[in-house]
């Protein structure tokens, strides 16, 4: 479902954008999420992930490192080209597991598929843990 968008976006909590091309795996990551406070929006392709972070302006972003239509290493440094963007923290998933791709991806930040939501929100407060102070909360 690619170009679809899915959004809870709320001023007030660090935002966190999802790419992710399965569609049940981006839900579940979208509702774990959600519930643990984080305004998520969410899209499935390499394309739409470019323009919903520039319309989004995501506190952090978690990408699937294989879209259906682009690389997900590509889609973060297209992002990280727009330089209000450039320090946005990106973690990747995958589930490639072999030796050439564990080394490529290395210096990244990377969930290896199947990954636990403790996990995953070990990862996203981590990154967004800066975000308090630049919403002026206490």
């Amino acid at each position: 479902m690619g170009g679809e968008t899915s959004s809870c976006l709320d001023p007030g909590r660090p935002r966190v954008l999802v790419v992710e091309d399965d569609d049940g795996l981006r839900t579940a990551m979208v509702g774990c999420l959600a519930r643990a406070g984080f305004a998520v929006s969410s899209v499935g392709t390499g394309a739409d992930a470019v323009a919903a972070a520039r319309a989004v302006r995501p506190d952090a972003m978690v990408i699937d490192v294989v879209l259906p239509d682009a690389g997900g290493l590509g889609v973060a440094n297209e992002v990280w080209r727009d330089r209000d963007l450039k320090s946005v923290p990106v973690l990747f998933t995958t589930a490639l597991s072999n030796p050439v791709v564990r080394t490529l991806l290395a210096p990244a930040q990377v969930l290896f598929k199947p990954f636990s939501k403790r996990q995953l929100l070990s990862w996203v407060r981590s990154a967004t843990r800066a975000v308090p102070a630049r919403l002026g909360w206490p």
